[in-house]
């Protein structure tokens, strides 16, 4: 589903836009849907990051009220928890929609350290 939005840009920012999309063969739409695109991926992750850091200094708090739990922070407090994860994003996204949220279990350690074994392929002579 497409919705038509005008927004007014610089004549020089469009002639570039313009410039690109003629390059790639593609239309300058589909330049700036991706360009839209990859500004909320960008903008979400650093919501995220954000987050993280607030649940970082509140992991005392959270391991001592809510340890085992799942918990939803949102702007930089805790708006929900709940055991059972599913439960807790069903509530979440009927409250804030698609909006980033962090939501993680709380442990011992505010940040799980993750080792990801990956097999490494040798030539065989």
């Amino acid at each position: 589903m497409s919705t038509i939005v005008q927004v007014p840009l610089d004549a020089e920012l469009v002639e570039s836009l313009r410039q690109i999309a003629g390059q790639e063969g593609v239309s300058l739409e589909s330049v700036v849907s991706d360009l839209v695109r990859k500004y909320l991926r960008d903008a979400r992750r650093q919501k995220i990051r954000v987050e993280v850091e607030h649940y970082q200094a509140m992991h005392a708090d959270l391991r001592e009220k809510h340890f085992g739990q799942h918990v939803a922070i949102h702007d930089g407090r805790l708006v929900d928890h709940d055991p059972d994860p599913v439960a807790l994003v069903r509530r979440i996204r009927q409250r804030f929609g698609r909006m980033p949220i962090l939501i993680t279990q709380v442990g011992d350690e505010p940040i799980r350290e993750l080792v990801i074994r990956s097999p490494r392929l040798v030539r065989a002579e």
